[in-house]
């Protein structure tokens, strides 16, 4: 069957499950964090519903069996994804918005509109126009600031993550992948986050940074290649001390 590259076991899973049980009813698509897993999409480690979750039309019939829930939509629009048909992006972020909090919403959000993990799945302007086209909407408040929050081109939910903390301790919003051109190599490079106008990079170090030689060895050419043109690079990791973090920003940013 077909399957993305990046899939695992838990895709995988999802995805046998599906398709195995629209052999007994076709008219239902994946919804909910069912559809959210197999987009790729970063669901949080705290939600452990892993129900099949299916979505059909207000006439759908009622499903009793265990580990299935099944939502009626009076309209229901679907993707195929990799031969999958899952709940449509824009309504799916609309669906789960009531269970997750600005960070996680943004998060996904940030995702679906990201070139990661086969996409990118829709487009901000998408996401508003599903918003306005619906006149009852649980959380509207949140997916409306969920939704300005979102930018293009964000590689990871930590990336996200630190974003999000620097906005929310009153610091400008550094801007996504600045540009950085190498003169030395002729090549354009792009930290996570930065402020060109004082050529101050910050970059969020997972630990496959660690862990990869490869990545490793690219990471110390990349950072020697930025700071040959000028700049100076903040490196956050899950252990850095935000506190100190903040401060050292502040200095740079003379607040």
């Amino acid at each position: 069957m077909p399957t993305p590259l990046w899939a695992g076991a838990t895709w995988l899973w999802e995805a046998t499950r599906l398709r195995g049980f629209r052999l007994l009813r076709p008219d239902v698509v994946g919804t909910v964090w069912t559809a959210a897993r197999l987009y790729g999409l970063p669901v949080p480690n705290r939600v452990r519903d892993h129900a099949l979750h299916i979505a059909g039309d207000a006439s759908c019939i009622r499903v009793n069996r265990p580990g299935i829930v099944l939502h009626r939509h009076q309209r229901l629009n679907h993707n195929d994804f990799f031969d999958l048909p899952l709940l449509a992006v824009p309504h799916l972020l609309i669906e789960v918005a009531p269970f997750l909090d600005i960070l996680e919403l943004v998060q996904m959000g940030d995702a679906v509109v990201s070139t990661r993990f086969s996409g990118p799945k829709t487009s901000i302007e998408h996401l508003r126009a599903e918003l306005a086209s619906r006149k009852q909407v649980r959380s509207r408040k949140l997916l409306e600031q969920a939704i300005s929050l979102l930018r293009n081109t964000v590689d990871s939910p930590r990336e996200t993550w630190l974003r999000l903390w620097i906005i929310r301790n009153g610091f400008p919003e550094p801007h996504v992948h600045p540009e950085v051109h190498s003169h030395i190599k002729n090549i354009t490079l792009h930290p996570d986050l930065g402020y060109p106008g004082i050529k101050l990079a910050i970059e969020y170090e997972g630990d496959h940074h660690r862990t990869s030689p490869e990545q490793f060895a690219g990471d110390i050419e990349r950072r020697q290649l930025i700071e040959a043109e000028g700049w100076t690079i903040l490196r956050v990791s899950k252990r850095t001390d935000m506190s100190a973090f903040g401060r050292l920003l502040a200095q740079h940013l003379s607040m």
